[in-house]
């Protein structure tokens, strides 16, 4: 069994000691003993190998033994998304940062049916990052998937990167538009009403292309999943 999988702030110490969270859930849940092994990564690409030594008023002390870095797997895939209502959006958010995906932002449309606003949006941002963090910790990616928006659609579509609109309408594949290498790859799902014609056409002359997912209509979040676990199969990151 692989080593359990923990972030924390930096790795520049001797040692580090997990959070209240964390501790818990090396200690009460894995049942973690003095001596185990597990590895902490400072979710920026820094990884370590470790060892628990013990706790400390309930909280986990970890020796940190060797750490090195490792390079953000290429091309970055990020998704931006028109969120879905209620924990459709947690549900995605969680699945896009257990693949790998490097960066979500969450976009405002035409045809949105969530907006953000005051300590609400704040408070709804914060536990998103903490699902992606805790997607990440599981599925023990070295890297935690960024969290931006919301942002308009002309906001979402920076210059040369390499994106894609998955729209209903579209009559090419999408593993047909993606080029044989690219740094990064951005993917827009729109909202349950897809995206206006207007925003379509704004998005082509912007330099993206558009791309379907097959005859059926799906969820925006099964939209954001399938594309991502396309694009990250079709460079050889999974499968």
């Amino acid at each position: 069994m692989s080593p359990a999988h923990f972030f924390v702030e930096r790795l520049d110490e001797p040692h580090v000691v997990l959070s209240a969270a964390d501790s818990r859930h090396a200690l009460r849940s894995l049942r973690l003993k003095a001596g185990e092994r597990l590895t902490l990564s400072d979710g920026a690409g820094g990884l370590a190998d470790a060892r628990l030594q013990g706790a400390e008023d309930g909280r986990a002390v970890v020796k940190v033994e060797k750490v090195r870095l490792v390079e953000r797997p290429s091309p970055s895939v990020c998704v931006a998304l028109a969120p879905p209502k209620g924990e459709r959006l947690a549900w995605a958010v969680q699945k896009l940062a257990e693949l790998g995906c490097s960066e979500l932002t969450l976009i405002s449309t035409e045809r949105s049916v969530r907006t953000w606003e005051g300590d609400r949006g704040e408070k709804i941002a914060a536990r998103l990052r903490k699902v992606a963090r805790e997607a990440a910790m599981q599925s023990r990616q070295p890297f935690v998937m960024d969290l931006r928006g919301p942002l308009s659609l002309g906001e979402a579509l920076p210059p040369g990167e390499t994106v894609v609109v998955l729209w209903e309408a579209a009559t090419a594949s999408l593993r047909s538009v993606l080029p044989p290498a690219s740094a990064r790859i951005r993917l827009v799902v729109g909202p349950e009403g897809g995206f206006s014609e207007d925003e379509v056409r704004t998005a082509e002359r912007r330099g993206a292309a558009l791309a379907g997912l097959g005859p059926g209509i799906l969820r925006t979040e099964t939209a954001a999943l399938v594309g991502a676990a396309l694009t990250l199969a079709h460079y050889g990151r999974l499968g």
